[in-house]
């Protein structure tokens, strides 16, 4: 009785266990409504991780970050346009990075962060991998730097004074 219950209850914990392990990993290789393969994530280190063991598949890798710090932000409205202005890739709710894979060609690259939009037109060659950092400023960053001490001082007065006519 007790071998019965057992081999009904092991495949249901391997199937536990495995749909976990699986859910832990969500970096994964995902196929867009134009063909284009791509992943998206890094955001933490397992994220970060993961993404790196990606990268050799693909030729073609975003970073987007906002403000001097360059702190990564996800939630990118991402389209990119050939040369004939048709769409050839297309992600509505992009991660901090994004690797796909090009085919060689003129692109240009819209993108949109919490209603601001960056235009990027780049020249892609497949057989390299290239990266492309799109950055938005951050309004708290830019409004929040204290002017530095040489902005506030009177201008410079020779060292002798009396020299002056």
């Amino acid at each position: 009785m007790m071998l019965i219950k057992w081999r009904i209850t092991a495949p249901l914990l391997l199937t536990l266990l495995i749909s976990t392990f699986c859910m832990a990993d969500e970096v994964a290789i995902q196929q867009e409504d134009h063909g284009i393969a791509y992943v998206t994530g890094g955001i933490g280190s397992e994220e970060v991780e993961a993404m790196e063991s990606f990268k050799k598949q693909f030729n073609l890798y975003f970073l987007f970050s906002e403000g001097k710090a360059g702190r990564v932000i996800d939630d990118i409205q991402l389209s990119i346009l050939d040369s004939k202005q048709q769409p050839v890739f297309t992600l509505a709710h992009a991660a901090p990075r994004v690797l796909l894979n090009l085919a060689s060609g003129k692109y240009l690259v819209i993108a949109s962060y919490l209603g601001s939009e960056q235009r990027y037109r780049f020249v892609h060659d497949a057989k390299k991998h290239q990266r492309v950092i799109l950055n938005w400023r951050n309004k708290i960053d830019e409004d929040t730097v204290e002017p530095t001490i040489e902005e506030d001082a009177p201008p410079a007065m020779p060292a002798d004074a009396s020299a002056l006519p």
